[in-house]
């Protein structure tokens, strides 16, 4: 017999993003859908995937990333937040480490979230391997 969950009432963006970091720590696929809008135009890249479409895709993807078993940390760093009453945009570098003391690696990352009925949902999470940072100084003129 399952038991099913009352979604929660996300009240703020920062609020989602941290239940979807979290769901994705524990590997929480039911958590992790319900920081999510259910809607069809819905849209999830992980770094170096495919582009995920829909509800159902967009859960595919998590499930086929949960089923590895590797625990992922994240940690999250140079936080730029854009917020107006309906939609909400955070840009963040993503720090993590796969198992204990195992991989680690950064992701640039971009989570747009609209504020629903329900309260703050997901609706778009593109995440691009970061580019080594160097030391170096940048040669030529800035874009």
């Amino acid at each position: 017999m399952s038991t099913a969950r009352t979604p929660p009432i996300y009240t703020s963006p920062q609020d989602v993003t941290q239940a979807f970091y979290q769901a994705f720590e524990t590997r929480d696929i039911d958590a992790m859908m319900a920081t999510w809008a259910e809607d069809e135009d819905i849209v999830c890249i992980h770094p170096g995937g495919m582009r995920h479409v829909g509800y159902e895709s967009v859960r595919h993807s998590f499930d086929q990333l949960f089923a590895g078993g590797t625990k992922l940390t994240f940690r999250l760093d140079q936080v730029v937040v854009l917020e107006t009453v309906g939609l909400a945009m955070q840009s963040a570098i993503e720090h993590l480490q796969a198992g204990e003391e195992g991989t680690r690696g950064a992701a640039v990352a971009t989570n747009v979230m609209m504020r629903t009925p329900s309260g703050w949902r997901i609706v778009c999470h593109h995440a691009s391997p970061a580019p080594p940072v160097s030391d170096a100084p940048a040669s030529g003129p800035l874009h």
